[in-house]
């Protein structure tokens, strides 16, 4: 899953947040993780071990209680990001998905947090699917009596239009996943319900009013771990408004969008049509919830841990700034959350415009600790990367760090300078973005311009506004050769299906969602095959298949683990950190005042 933002020292001029799955320094309850707060110092360590992937198909809501938990007040979540949008069809990054899922539309399948690990649960489903012998059809019967927002009954035509929706890439699901494309049949071809919209699309199909049947062209034992993913809910095809229905939504969570100003903000008040009793993962504590966009993380988390106006009813989702962590280390840290995480970031060279020695010139070069120290970047929020996926994927394996792709370390220019003189490319011209309205960013460019150029390249970087940045660096066709696709990657479930055919099989090119724009027909064979193993099986053969990527391709530098942060108001309790949504479990908090 793609993330909007990053440490300034990538890049990008945002500042970072960390994922995942630990707990908080705050209370903790039913639903909630548990475990170490703040300044935890086995965080690090904890990022070394594999998740879990279980399933408790036969939860049923509500959700237990959080003890001591009250309702009222309002919640504010701080937001360094501009998601490009909030349409269920098109949500696929971290920030977007927590609160979609969280707060507004309910899915096939959910999460439920315990002990600080995922849960795969039934969420509008009765069950978490049944596959068939053969593993290609995936059956999923839906809850009676459910609701939407306006009152409106949810119906079982209404899944099938929201799936469709999802291959609307020249609207609502321009930056969605691509998964539905390589999993569900026909799903190659078709171009949604805008373009198409008396096509017989094969790959959902409904049995009677209350079953859906996917129908898939390969085994993918992973489907119903997707299927909690925003595009399975459902949406009434009479109520769509195209690219204006993420303004004003139906919804099936516990909140509702009273207002949505893009870019800048949105609010949410209580869901009276969501029943409780039907969703075993949620609740609504607060009566409003309001999301601010693109705010600075700095500025925010200052007004938190002074406890100043609103700041002592917020929750900031970004790294922390460096400044700030002898505080949360020491007399704040109950109001600060530290934990490992299901994200990594990596500079991308796009392998269509920079040779294999080339790229690997750029790895010896590049000046990790220069780029570390010139935007102030906390130690607490990162671990130097060696590997494609975070060390939190099942099945992972450290393997020797290859001396292009370390990580970390000032560089060594004479040696990438060595390279590019036997290759006759010394000048090699890398062209890239980097967000000129942000100092972070542009202390950070600063540094990595001065390593690059002393290690013989020629340079052009191009300075963009923080706004533009997302929308830039995921066009494929952009006029630059480096740093451009997803700059980092959170899975979407804890096995390899969710991170290795999304970063490398080259379907996401044309939506930016690839490493370097890799495509290979022989690593393409090897992960259709590896897909189709069982999850345990399969575990070691993804391992072995980052070392070979990174071996023999490099299409992008790991550039470092994200640890997961969340840094809290005085007034705002239960902050558990989700290891699924990568931030705290949004529906569990509330607000004491």
């Amino acid at each position: 899953m793609r993330w909007t933002k990053m440490v300034a020292l990538t890049a990008a001029g945002f500042t970072a947040v960390s994922l995942a799955a630990c707990s908080s320094g705050g209370p903790s309850g039913s639903g909630s993780s548990n475990g170490g707060g703040s300044g935890n110092n086995t965080a690090a360590a904890e990022q070394t071990k594999a998740a879990q992937a279980v399933t408790n198909p036969d939860l049923k809501g509500p959700a237990p209680e959080v003890k001591g938990a009250k309702k009222g007040g309002t919640i504010y979540i701080d937001d360094s990001s501009n998601p490009p949008t909030m349409d269920p069809a098109g949500i696929y990054y971290v920030d977007s998905n927590a609160f979609a899922t969280q707060y507004l539309y309910r899915t096939l399948t959910q999460y439920q947090i315990v002990n600080g690990k995922p849960v795969l649960v039934p969420d509008l489903a009765t069950n978490v699917g049944t596959p068939s012998a053969d593993g290609l059809t995936w059956t999923f019967k839906i809850k009676p009596g459910l609701k939407y927002s306006d009152g409106s009954p949810v119906k079982i035509e209404d899944f099938v239009y929201g799936i469709k929706r999802s291959f609307a890439k020249e609207s609502v699901a321009l930056n969605g996943t691509d998964y539905q494309r390589q999993f569900l049949v026909g799903g190659k071809s078709y171009l949604g319900p805008y373009k198409q919209p008396n096509a017989d699309f094969k790959g959902v199909t409904t049995q009677g009013d209350d079953t859906l049947v996917f129908h898939l062209t390969q085994k993918v034992p992973s489907f119903n771990y997707f299927a909690s993913f925003p595009e399975f809910t459902p949406v009434p095809k009479a109520k769509d408004t195209k690219n204006d229905y993420q303004k004003h939504p139906l919804t099936t969570g516990p909140y509702k969008v009273d207002s949505y100003s893009i870019g800048s903000k949105m609010v949410l008040s209580r869901n009276t049509n969501w029943d409780p009793k039907t969703d075993p993962v949620r609740h609504a504590y607060p009566d409003k919830v309001q999301i601010n966009f693109a705010i600075v993380d700095l500025a925010s988390q200052q007004r938190i841990l002074a406890n100043s106006g609103v700041g002592s009813n917020t929750v900031n989702i970004g790294a922390l700034d460096s400044s700030l962590e002898s505080k949360v280390t020491g007399a704040q840290k109950d109001q600060f959350a530290l934990g490992p995480s299901s994200c990594e970031y990596y500079v991308n060279m796009n392998v269509n415009k920079i040779p294999l020695n080339v790229r690997k010139a750029i790895g010896y070069a590049y000046p990790w600790n220069q780029i570390r120290k010139a935007s102030g970047t906390s130690k607490i929020n990162l671990q130097p990367a060696t590997t494609y996926a975070a060390p939190s994927l099942q099945g992972y394996k450290k393997y020797p760090p290859l001396p292009y792709a370390t990580g970390q370390g000032n560089g060594d220019p004479a040696k990438a300078k060595e390279i590019l003189k036997k290759a006759g490319k010394l000048g090699f011209e890398l062209s890239y973005y980097y967000t000129g309205d942000n100092p972070q960013s542009v202390a950070a460019n600063t540094a990595r311009k001065a390593g690059l150029t002393a290690a013989g390249f020629k340079v052009k970087d191009l300075p963009i506004p923080k706004a533009e940045r997302t929308k830039k660096i995921a066009d494929p066709n952009a006029p630059v050769n480096m740093l451009q696709g997803t700059p980092g990657w959170c899975y979407d479930w804890p096995t390899g299906d969710s991170v290795y055919p999304v970063l490398f099989s080259g379907e996401g090119i044309p939506d930016g969602t690839t490493v370097g724009q890799f495509k290979n027909a022989e690593i393409n064979a090897k992960m259709d095959k590896i897909g189709k193993m069982d999850p345990e099986k399969a575990a070691p053969e993804w391992a072995a298949l980052d070392q070979e990527i990174m071996t023999k391709y490099v299409p992008g530098l790991p550039d470092y683990y994200s640890m997961n942060t969340a840094t809290f108001g005085k007034n705002v309790k239960n902050v558990g950190l989700n290891p699924i949504i990568s931030m705290p479990s949004l529906s569990q908090l509330w607000v004491s005042n």
